[in-house]
C-alpha cells in the first residue's frame, strides 16, 4: 500500500493503521487552510481502496483502530462507508473503532439513522473544526456553514452515538476580532458539548502578509503571543461544557495544557495567567519548536 501524499492525521491518531478513502478535501474552500489545496478531490475506486485493506490485514492483522483518510471521508455515500466499514470489521478482528474528519457540511448531509448505521459498525470518533463560532468570520473564511449548523451537525452526531472531537483556531479573527471569536467559539462549543475539544494557533508561515492584507483586508493583524493567551483565557473562562477533555497540546500552541472540564477550569485559568505575567516563561513553548 502506498499513501497519495501529503497525508494528516490528528495526533491521536499517532498509533492507527490509516486508509486513504479519499484523496483531498470534498469542500477545500477555507482559506486559512493549504492541507489539500494542491490536490484533487476524488473518491478512491472500490478496487484500490479494498486491495489496500486486504493487503493489510495480512501485515497488521491485529489492528485495534484505524484512521480514514483525507479530509472528509464522510462526505461519501453512505452505502461506500458501510461497505468499507463492514470489510475492515471482517479483515481485522480485533478492531476496536474506526474514527475519521468531518467538516459541517458532511454532518449535515446524513441523517441520524445513516449515522447510527456506521456507528454501529465501529465508526467512532469524528475530528471535526469548529474553527470559531463566529457566524461573519465564519463566512469570511468560507467554511460554508453557519454557527447553528455546525451545531446542529454536531449534536446529531452524538445523539447518534459518535463521539465529537473539536476544535477551534486561536487567532482566527485577528487582533481586532479576537474577543466575539473567543466568546463566541465558546457559546458553540457549549452548545455542542464535545466529549474532545482542543485549540489550534494559526500559523501561516511565509503567508503571513498575504493572509493579512489580500485574503482577510481591512483591519485585519495576527496576533503575537501575549494576544494569543488573552484569546485562549477569554475561550476557556466562558465554557460550560462537561465530560470534556480539553487540550491545547496541539504544536502550534504556545502553551500545552490538558484537562478535564468543568472540574479542572479552575488550574487552567491559573495556568494561563501565570504563562501571561511572563512572555518568556519557561512555561510557554519557545517560538523554533511551535509547529514541530
Amino acid at each position: 500500500m502506498e499513501y497519495d501524499m501529503p497525508l494528516y492525521r490528528p495526533p491521536s491518531e499517532g498509533r492507527s493503521l490509516i486508509f486513504q478513502v479519499t484523496l483531498g478535501c470534498s469542500w477545500n474552500k477555507c482559506l486559512f487552510c493549504g492541507m489539500y489545496k494542491g490536490k484533487r478531490f476524488t473518491a478512491r475506486p472500490w478496487e484500490d481502496l479494498s486491495a489496500d485493506i486486504i493487503e493489510m490485514s495480512r501485515y497488521q492483522p491485529h489492528t485495534k483502530k484505524v484512521f480514514l483518510a483525507d479530509g472528509d471521508p464522510l462526505c461519501l455515500e453512505t452505502d461506500y462507508l458501510i461497505k468499507t466499514l463492514d470489510l475492515l470489521n471482517e479483515t481485522f478482528p480485533a478492531l476496536e473503532r474506526v474514527s475519521t474528519y468531518a467538516g459541517p457540511t458532511n454532518l449535515m448531509g446524513k441523517s441520524i439513522d445513516e449515522l447510527k448505521e456506521l456507528r454501529k459498525r465501529k465508526l467512532d470518533v469524528l475530528y471535526l473544526g469548529i474553527e470559531t463560532g463566529n457566524d461573519a468570520l465564519l463566512k469570511k473564511i468560507h467554511k460554508g456553514a453557519t454557527a447553528q449548523e455546525i451545531i446542529d451537525g454536531s449534536k446529531k452526531a452524538i445523539e447518534a452515538g459518535l463521539r465529537m472531537s473539536t476544535f477551534i483556531i486561536l487567532g482566527l479573527g485577528g487582533a481586532e476580532g479576537s474577543l466575539d471569536h473567543a466568546k463566541d467559539s465558546a457559546r458553540v462549543a457549549n452548545a455542542i458539548n464535545p466529549h474532545f475539544l482542543a485549540t489550534l494557533t494559526l500559523m501561516l508561515g511565509q503567508y503571513e502578509e498575504v493572509y493579512e492584507k489580500k485574503l482577510m483586508g481591512g483591519n485585519f493583524k495576527l496576533l503575537n503571543k501575549m494576544q494569543s493567551l488573552q484569546e485562549l483565557r477569554w475561550f476557556v473562562e466562558d465554557l460550560t461544557v462537561t465530560g470534556c477533555k480539553f487540550g491545547t497540546e496541539h504544536a502550534s500552541n504556545y502553551l500545552p495544557i490538558n484537562g478535564t472540564l468543568p472540574e479542572d477550569k479552575e488550574k487552567i485559568l491559573d495556568l494561563i495567567d501565570r504563562a501571561m505575567k511572563d512572555e518568556n516563561s519557561r512555561l510557554l513553548r519557545p517560538e523554533w519548536s511551535r509547529g514541530l
